[in-house]
């Protein structure tokens, strides 16, 4: 990429494979990408390096994505999120943090890389983000 900054991503998942696997399908889309399977360390990598998307899973052993999102934002207020989750039960989760005055935005699993590229563009746009093209072979699922 030229002299334009690139968006720094933190993805977060307990699923290793998934967390990593997102974060090179952003590299190769010109992210400045970077996978969690804890979501304790991107708190804390959150406090050095301020996010400008968090995508997080919601469910997770140490908390939950919501309040992890809530967490990072505190710090980093103008860090977008997005959820994604192949859970149904999370719905209610989600309302009751939009009732608190949360704006995120939530992408159910399996989830294309093509559509996901185009919601993250779509997030970021919003804030003056880069449009990129999404790859067209292959799909993220929960192993």
């Amino acid at each position: 990429m030229s002299s334009e900054l690139k968006h720094r991503v933190f993805v977060v998942d307990d699923e290793n494979v998934i967390a990593s696997t997102l974060e090179l399908i952003l590299m190769n889309q010109g992210f400045d990408a970077h996978s969690f399977a804890d979501p304790l360390a991107a708190l804390n990598a959150a406090r050095s390096k301020s996010p400008d998307l968090l995508i997080t899973d919601v469910m997770m052993p140490q908390m939950t994505g919501i309040e992890l999102a809530v967490r990072i934002r505190q710090d980093c207020p103008n860090c977008k999120v997005m959820f994604f989750s192949g859970e149904i039960s999370i719905i209610n989760l989600l309302d009751e943090a939009q009732g608190d005055g949360h704006d995120f935005i939530f992408v159910d699993k399996p989830v294309h890389p093509a559509v996901l590229i185009e919601r993250i563009n779509e997030v970021l746009d919003d804030s003056g983000g880069l449009v990129r093209s999404a790859p067209s072979s292959c799909f993220l699922t929960v192993v």
